[in-house]
């Protein structure tokens, strides 16, 4: 993998330094910026134009999840800039969880992880893959359940429903797979030893976490379309 340039957005100087300190302490990753405040983020952004975004939600001029959501929702059109985005963040409740999935981010980390763990996260987004602790995936199960989502279902049927329908009246479905999954990060599992228990590769086991990621997302975005604002480009 080629040096992956990262940039902060992060409000706490002390919290900043050790991120930056990680990042130049890797040769596999590139510390490009850091922005206190949503609004220099905005600013710089589109000037250094980072690999990976990593950012904090809770922010003196706002959330977090504003910005993620202007960025997801720009053009993907030829030559426009997207980075793959990912929380790290104090804020382990499952609102907040939920709605910057929702909202676009490719990863949801938080603080007080280990340097090796971070760097690790930041490379899983970069690759296309959702960094995901125990505690995310017991939300995300948790967000299944709320939806009707039972063991016995999980036994009857291939696959199982999100809350909801999109806009075309299809439903966003989890696989019995991808619950399977969810459940074993959620017990302290890492993607290698979940593939040796489910009999298939680490990288299937990303691929299932990012596509629980999608569907939350299509589901969510399909929720809100109607209400949802105009957001400013991203040149």
């Amino acid at each position: 993998m080629s040096v992956l340039s990262v940039y902060l957005v992060e409000d706490d100087p002390l919290v900043a330094q050790h991120v930056r300190e990680v990042i130049m302490a890797s040769s596999r990753l590139r510390y490009v910026g850091h922005a206190p405040r949503l609004s220099v983020a905005r600013e710089e952004l589109p000037r250094t134009r980072p690999d990976v975004l990593l950012s904090d939600l809770g922010l003196p001029d706002g959330d977090g999840t504003e910005l993620i959501g202007e960025l997801s929702h720009a053009p993907a059109i030829e030559g426009v800039w997207h980075p793959h985005i990912l929380v790290f963040s104090v804020f382990g409740d499952e609102a907040r969880v939920i709605n910057a999935i929702a909202a676009g981010a490719d990863g949801y980390f938080l603080k007080g992880c280990s340097a090796d763990e971070l760097v690790r996260a930041v490379e899983q987004a970069a690759r296309g893959e959702s960094p995901i602790s125990p505690t995310i995936a017991r939300h995300l199960l948790k967000r299944f359940r709320d939806g009707g989502v039972s063991e016995d279902t999980l036994i009857e049927h291939e696959e199982v429903s999100v809350p909801g329908t999109l806009g075309d009246g299809s439903r966003t479905a989890v696989t019995v797979r991808e619950h399977q999954v969810l459940k074993l990060v959620a017990q302290g599992y890492v993607a290698e030893e979940i593939g040796e228990r489910l009999l298939t590769t680490p990288r299937a086991v990303a691929t299932d976490v990012r596509n629980v990621y999608r569907k939350l997302q299509l589901l969510e975005r399909a929720r809100a379309v109607e209400q949802a604002p105009r957001r400013p480009g991203w040149a």
